[in-house]
């Protein structure tokens, strides 16, 4: 079975800016680039350090307004390449299903998909 199989939603493409917050390490701020987005996480590239099970914070903001500040994640995959960390980010318990329903719902919103 591939990545794609185990996949439970699915994954929306996108170039978006992302804010981070690192509650440990010698890092507290930075940013990167959402480069897709599911209801279980998202994929960023950054060019701040990494790490597997990392808690980061994350803030981003959809085209349609929605804004998402400040959710807790952990790093589950990471790849270094080019100068940028490239990391799988999933989202925390702590994130209530309510975020979790908006942003599904923003993200079918802008790519046009009708949520039934």
């Amino acid at each position: 079975m591939n990545d794609i199989d185990r996949r439970q939603s699915t994954r929306f493409t996108m170039s978006i800016p992302v804010g981070l917050r690192f509650p440990t390490g010698p890092n507290k701020e930075g940013w990167g680039r959402i480069l897709n987005l599911s209801p279980e996480g998202l994929f960023l590239e950054t060019r701040f350090p990494l790490e597997i099970s990392e808690v980061v914070y994350v803030s981003f903001a959809l085209k349609d307004g929605a804004r998402f500040d400040n959710l807790r994640t952990h790093v589950i995959r990471l790849n270094y390449e080019e100068g940028y960390f490239q990391a799988g980010i999933a989202f925390d318990d702590v994130v209530d299903h309510e975020t979790l329903r908006d942003v599904i719902a923003a993200l079918a919103y802008e790519g046009g998909v009708r949520l039934d």
